[in-house]
């Protein structure tokens, strides 16, 4: 409800999220580098497996990533753009606005919801894109003190939300974690994303041909299991400022979690769609071209738009804290 609510919630806000004005920086803040490098990646990945012209790009944000994305497709192939259908799913009225005033001359078609997106397109043969998706799904909270416990939300004498500890006997996160084969020691603490779950569950019965691109940072099971991970990822962001407590500043702050990299993997192949690779952000875009984006500068202006251009590089080059996960879904032979 903190994230989600129709009028209280943080993504429903009519107030910046991200850059300077807002609570976090991510790929698309820092300039339309991200936004071109990913344009060429995807044009290349759908005239190289004939796939449908579509991309789906869901969880879009305000709009800036979709317009360079778009007029980057223009420059490079200009009759690929005109035969290109690119489906957003954001489910903020705000983002909505502003990605259609900001796209108002592209061929974008904005849904709510992917239930409306699937009115329109059954099924989807083309790409289905997400940036920091993923980690801002509801996640339940479990932690083992020589039992499972569930750590839910209460209220204390003075009407301030709480931790409370109840018995963890839901049999669904009881089966994830036997699913994902995830390991829980005394003392450690985790988010399980059931809700992520249902999401990836959805796409693999949606998607019959293509490819998924899914960016987000994450950790493997083995990686949950290292000391530094016992107290789980649960985190908020305020004013650029990391809080612990995430019951601190209901509605007024982003929550998120690191995203259960090989829970991923397991749902797609449940679905037959193959895990490619996943690599860090920064070496993937470096392999994908990001250098070709320098700028020639001069000394005398640093603050010129290649400058600030060559910094957007610099940091795209190092953003190893996210991952591209890449997977495929390829047609069975009968409905090639």
């Amino acid at each position: 409800m903190s994230l989600y609510h129709h009028k209280y919630g943080y993504y429903q806000k009519h107030a910046p999220k991200t850059g300077k004005r807002g609570d976090f920086i991510t790929s698309t803040s820092v300039g339309d580098v991200f936004s071109r490098v990913m344009a060429r990646v995807l044009i290349k990945e759908i005239q190289k497996n004939a796939y449908a012209p579509v991309i789906v790009d869901a969880g879009s944000g305000d709009g800036n990533f979709i317009s360079s994305f778009l007029d980057e497709v223009k420059t490079v192939d200009h009759k690929f753009y005109k035969k290109l259908t690119y489906f957003v799913l954001e489910s903020s009225p705000y983002h909505q606005q502003l990605i259609a005033e900001r796209t108002k001359h592209h061929n974008v078609l904005i849904y709510p919801s992917l239930s409306t997106i699937k009115e329109e397109l059954p099924k989807l043969n083309g790409i289905l894109f997400s940036n920091e998706l993923l980690d801002a799904f509801p996640v339940r909270v479990i932690e083992k003190q020589r039992e499972l416990l569930e750590v839910c939300v209460g209220l204390n004498d003075y009407d301030c939300f709480e931790e409370v500890y109840i018995p963890c006997t839901d049999p669904e996160i009881l089966n994830w974690l036997a699913c994902h084969e995830l390991q829980i020691s005394d003392g450690q603490r985790i988010e399980i994303p059931l809700a992520m779950g249902e999401w990836l569950d959805e796409i693999g019965i949606w998607l019959s041909h293509g490819k998924v691109f899914t960016v987000d940072y994450g950790y493997t099971n083995e990686e949950w299991g290292k000391p530094g991970r016992r107290r789980g990822s649960l985190r908020g962001y305020y004013n650029h400022q990391l809080i612990e407590n995430v019951l601190q500043f209901p509605g007024e702050m982003d929550i998120t979690t690191h995203v259960h990299v090989d829970a991923i993997r397991n749902i797609g192949l449940s679905h037959g769609i193959q895990w490619v690779d996943c690599l860090p952000q920064g070496h993937f875009l470096l392999k994908e071209g990001l250098l070709q984006f320098l700028q020639q500068t001069t000394p005398d202006n640093p603050f010129s738009r290649e400058h600030k251009q060559n910094r957007a590089v610099r940091w795209l080059a190092q953003s190893n804290q996210f991952l591209v996960m890449i997977q495929e879904k390829c047609p069975k032979k009968d409905d090639a």
